[in-house]
């Protein structure tokens, strides 16, 4: 793992994102609960594993503290400055310093356009540089993610996914940001590619001193990539912690039965696998309680009334939601 420096470039607080949905004259607004009050920091140079099923809530934290989504309530502090309010101007200014990269690269490279024209965009959008700077910095780009200076003059569809994905990275560091999230950006290529942009991601992360939010639902890619990690379920933070300790020491049922699942290389060693029961809950009608106490092996009359809270499980900034676990005196 690599150090990271002490500041603290992102803190969100007691976030909430319900979106609404139907509602109508003779009909009543329901709410999609997708994140559900999650609160953690994330430190320059750092990376913060966010993992969890399809339909946890982790791509809603994601976009939502880059406000794409405007919250439902909560804070979102950027530098120890609060944002959460900021207008759509304000929150133009500030888009160099916070980025995103998404699962699939095509979502932000516009087809009609060559790969040069659509690196070039970030800085003719904040007024950066010449056409001639630009054209300089964005083949200086195009080299520092792996690819030639050559492809600025080819289009989207003539690339490979992982290739894509380089373009993609490449245009998110292009105005040198303090942080970017990852929005499963390795998800969709083959593992070899995975490795390598994995790779490139931890490299160019040393260089520019990055802090990343690494959202993806492969918990050995999480573990390669991440200083500390955060899982979800249901809208929740059920367990954070160091990645290390983490996954040497899972204390949330449901951190253990997702840590189980992992492939181990050696066939001679083999994992007792953790089989959930049941499926994730609606987020729109979560239980009471625990979220998990519906597919929890040992859950107890308190489980399924009263919701646990994420407490300090140690001093080292192990955190779990569980009436089950006990902190260490």
């Amino acid at each position: 793992m690599h150090d990271v420096v002490s500041e603290v470039v992102l803190s969100i607080r007691d976030l909430k994102q319900h979106f609404a949905i139907g509602g109508g004259l003779f009909s009543k607004k329901k709410f999609v609960y997708a994140v559900d009050g999650i609160s953690f920091d994330v430190k320059a140079g750092e990376t913060l594993g966010l993992v969890g099923e399809s339909g946890c809530g982790k791509s809603t934290v994601g976009r939502t503290l880059l406000k794409l989504y405007e919250p439902t309530s909560g804070q979102i502090f950027f530098e120890g400055r609060d944002i959460t309010k900021l207008g759509s101007k304000e929150m133009g200014d500030l888009r160099k310093e916070m980025q995103i990269i998404f699962q699939d690269p095509m979502e932000s490279l516009n087809s009609r356009h060559t790969i040069g024209g659509i690196m070039a965009e970030p800085f003719e959008i904040h007024g950066i540089g010449t056409p001639e700077e630009r054209r300089v910095w964005v083949e200086e780009l195009l080299v520092k993610v792996g690819l030639p200076k050559t492809a600025a003059d080819r289009y989207p569809h003539e690339f490979s996914g992982g290739q894509r994905q380089r373009i993609g990275i490449a245009r998110a560091i292009a105005l040198k940001p303090k942080i970017i999230v990852c929005d499963e950006a390795v998800s969709a290529l083959d593992v070899s590619v995975q490795s390598q942009i994995v790779n490139l991601l931890l490299e160019l992360q040393k260089e520019m001193n990055l802090a990343l939010i690494f959202i993806a639902h492969d918990l050995s890619v999480v573990k390669h990539i991440s200083d500390r990690i955060a899982v979800m379920y249901l809208g929740k933070v059920v367990e954070m912690g160091d990645a290390e300790t983490l996954y040497r020491e899972p204390k949330h049922p449901y951190t253990q039965a997702l840590i189980s699942a992992i492939p181990i290389p050696n066939p001679r060693h083999r994992n007792q696998r953790i089989i959930l029961q049941g499926d994730v809950p609606s987020p729109m009608d979560p239980p009471p309680g625990c979220h998990f106490n519906a597919r929890c092996v040992h859950a107890t009359d308190e489980c399924r009334v009263k919701r646990p809270e994420l407490i300090d499980y140690d001093s080292q900034g192990h955190q779990v939601a569980c009436h089950l676990v006990q902190p260490i005196a």
